[in-house]
């Protein structure tokens, strides 16, 4: 029984995420925006300096783009932190709060699965077609592949959110990096 008790319990499902999403994407995610910091230096110092722009330098400031964009996507889904519009929060009474947070979740749990799931089937038609890009010839699947895989992340800390925090934040944590103690 007590290894069932194991199983259902939070820590067990959350610990392996929080240490992909605050170390694994951040980093990586840190990683793709100074190599994009970079790009743009030597794109603008080759442009004003020897009029000579870095060739393709434009697409590759893109993919970056992009990836800094979805490699941050599951990291603010379970920090709960997407932007929202609150304009019904003052009318919504204080013991109703954890079903408008249950309901949210399981909207947004609905929006994230079905981008996850077309997000695969574009993932799987562009390595099938062997995209790339226009100037430099660069595959365009890996970084379809990486937008899927961030979905599909983002999907599942929905999901963990759902069912071990009922739709609130994933990670206890606040934003200057002291934990917060939830009630459970």
């Amino acid at each position: 029984m007590s290894f069932l008790k194991s199983i259902f319990r939070a820590q067990v499902w959350i610990q392996p995420f929080e240490f992909l999403f605050e170390r694994v994407l951040a980093y990586t995610a840190a990683l793709a925006m100074f190599t994009m910091m970079l790009v743009t230096l030597v794109d603008v110092i080759g442009r004003d300096l020897f009029s000579a722009p870095l060739p393709g330098g434009f697409e590759v400031t893109e993919l970056l783009l992009a990836s800094l964009i979805f490699l941050g996507l599951p990291m603010v889904t379970a920090e709960g932190t997407h932007v929202d519009v609150d304009i019904m929060d003052s009318t919504i009474p204080a013991f109703l709060k954890p079903l408008q947070d249950i309901a949210i979740c399981m909207v947004n749990l609905v929006a994230f699965a079905t981008l996850s799931w077309m997000m695969w089937k574009l993932a799987i038609r562009t390595y099938e077609y062997e995209d790339t890009t226009a100037i430099l010839q660069i595959p365009f699947a890996g970084l379809v592949f990486l937008m899927a895989v961030c979905c599909s992340l983002s999907t599942w800390s929905l999901m963990l959110m759902l069912v071990f925090k009922r739709g609130r934040k994933l990670f206890g944590h606040d934003h200057s990096g002291a934990a917060v103690k939830e009630v459970e």
